[in-house]
């Protein structure tokens, strides 16, 4: 019961915050979608429209659009975990609260506990925005019956994602920098999952996404809203999702216990 209360307290504490600069709210549901727009014009320019044969046969749909879209919705969660959880402790450091959270009889985990369930809910509002934006304004056809199924591939995804985050808050307490870390593995994800394009065009690509749980995660979305797919077609993407979960976790969370011990243990939690 304590530790729920700790958690409420976080997630208050960290929403007042965010609602103190509400235009970020509204950039982070506008920007991403930004990017769409010169794939939009390429794809004009070199072959005369958003639709193209050689595409369909890589990704069984002809519509470039919205599998972009769909990558650009869906990534929007996984960067702001990285962002929002990796770089959280790092934050109360310049707020100069890390040492009370720190010498509290809390445990910091339970505190990013708090900040990722926060995270989830302000990128849910991010997402709500942009996906309003794909089907009102460009066109994206989202079935009511496709939502549950979604949510369950986004939750599975979310899991194991976070459980990264957690790892890179550790390395945060331990390093004093993670923009270089969440930077990488931004460019990772783009170029070896398919957010932006389908990864089968080049061997190299291909045999790394596989390493990606966010690969899978867009290739069953995709498979749902673009195919007509149903959960039961997805059922060893589902499992291999919900094994990744187990094991970027599990990993995340014994990372972190042993770097916040590393940090305490080399005194630096207080140095910038």
């Amino acid at each position: 019961m304590r530790t729920l209360r700790v958690i409420k307290a976080e997630v208050i504490k960290t929403m007042k915050i965010w609602l103190t600069y509400p235009i970020m709210l509204l950039f982070w549901g506008i920007f991403p979608l930004m990017w769409v727009l010169p794939f939009i014009f390429q794809g004009k320019a070199f072959v005369g429209g958003l639709e193209s044969e050689s595409f369909k046969n890589l990704t069984g749909t002809a519509n470039y659009l919205s599998f972009v879209l769909l990558g650009a919705i869906i990534s929007t969660y996984i960067f702001s975990g990285l962002w929002g959880v990796g770089n959280a402790l790092r934050e109360e450091t310049y707020w100069g609260t890390l040492e009370y959270m720190i010498v509290s009889p809390t445990h910091p985990l339970i505190i990013l506990v708090g900040k990722t369930v926060v995270e989830f809910l302000y990128a849910s509002v991010v997402v709500f925005i942009q996906s309003l934006i794909a089907v009102f304004i460009l066109g994206l056809r989202v079935g009511i019956n496709q939502f549950l199924p979604v949510a369950l591939i986004v939750f599975l995804l979310l899991v194991g994602f976070y459980g990264l985050a957690i790892a890179l808050a550790g390395f945060t307490l331990l390093i004093k920098e993670v923009h270089g870390w969440v930077r990488t593995l931004e460019w990772v994800f783009y170029l070896f999952s398919p957010i932006r394009y389908p990864v089968e065009i080049n061997p190299i690509t291909k045999t790394i996404s596989l390493l990606i749980p966010l690969t899978y995660a867009l290739v069953a979305v995709r498979a749902i809203i673009l195919l007509n797919k149903s959960v039961l077609d997805l059922t060893k993407t589902l499992l291999l999702l919900g094994l990744m979960d187990v094991l970027f976790l599990g990993t995340g969370i014994l990372l972190f216990t042993y770097l916040e011990k590393q940090t305490r243990k080399v005194g630096t939690i207080a140095m910038h």
